[in-house]
């Protein structure tokens, strides 16, 4: 009998993956059933700011669930917090997304949001990579402001905050409502897996993930029905595509260089180690 494994999906752009693995029979090839799910039952009401009570996190913890992507940072910060599961792999695609602001406002560049809110989702891929692109623009660490938002594009167009750090679809759909993109931002993300999760069973959810990158790498319009598929079609021709690069190991130094990012800025308590963390390392 084919291994069933529960998976619950990162974002819809990023994890398109994912999804044309399950529907190409390339999980099935490797002897594993598949169940997807793409968003969390509750929608935007299910993204809260405490991410343990969010509901792949919820659902690792309580056995409901062997796999889900999310970005680096973050599954660092869960499997260290949460005391479940482990890193298998470095996911599918390297993310991408941008911080916009409203067409009239007054913000040109990252200098000008110091000290100013920006909505994102606590803890997650924009939240961490927004950090970055601040700081590399000079902004310091201390004068960087954000808010966390359920429905970060709302925030955005209703005005109650400046800006927001968005991902695909946001970014196509503030863009459509006239909003400005102020900055790039892109991450990777990492695959973290339960515990029950053996090496070879590892070993061929990334071999399934890897068929589905080539099948989607062999022409780009392709890739775009796939991977935007919750856009309009006349906007996949100019939304975000993530950049397709294969599952690939978490080498220690890679590793550590994310851990010492987090523990500087203080979203790490301890430390954790490589071999706790990142299964069978």
């Amino acid at each position: 009998m084919a291994r069933v494994i529960r998976l619950q999906s990162d974002s819809n752009a990023h994890d398109r993956p994912w999804r044309v693995a399950v529907e190409q029979g390339f999980f099935a090839a490797e002897g594993l059933t598949v169940e997807y799910n793409e968003d969390n039952p509750q929608g935007v009401a299910g993204r809260v700011e405490n991410f343990s009570e969010r509901w792949k996190e919820s659902q690792l913890q309580q056995g409901a669930l062997e796999v889900y992507p999310v970005c680096e940072w973050g599954a660092i910060e869960r499997v260290q917090s949460l005391g479940k599961g482990r890193i298998i792999g470095l996911d599918t695609t390297a993310r991408t997304g941008a911080i916009m602001v409203r067409k009239d406002s007054k913000v040109t560049s990252l200098a000008d949001l110091r000290n100013v809110p920006i909505a994102v989702t606590w803890h997650a891929g924009t939240f961490y990579a927004a950090i970055e692109v601040m700081e590399a623009a000079g902004v310091p660490f201390g004068e960087i402001k954000l808010e966390h938002a359920n429905d970060r594009l709302d925030a955005l167009l209703s005005g109650h905050n400046e800006a927001a750090a968005l991902m695909e679809p946001l970014v196509s759909r503030a863009r459509e409502a006239g909003c400005r993109q102020i900055a790039d931002l892109r991450w990777r993300g990492g695959i973290v897996a339960g515990d029950d999760v053996d090496e070879e069973t590892a070993a061929k959810i990334m071999r399934a993930l890897n068929r589905a990158v080539a099948w989607l790498s062999e022409n780009e319009s392709r890739s775009r029905e796939e991977l935007l598929r919750d856009l309009k079609p006349e906007l996949r021709k100019t939304g975000l595509l993530p950049e397709l690069m294969g599952v690939q190991d978490y080498k220690p130094a890679e590793f550590q260089e994310k851990v010492d990012w987090m523990m500087d800025r203080g979203f790490l308590k301890d430390a954790p180690a490589y071999d706790e963390i990142v299964r069978g390392k």
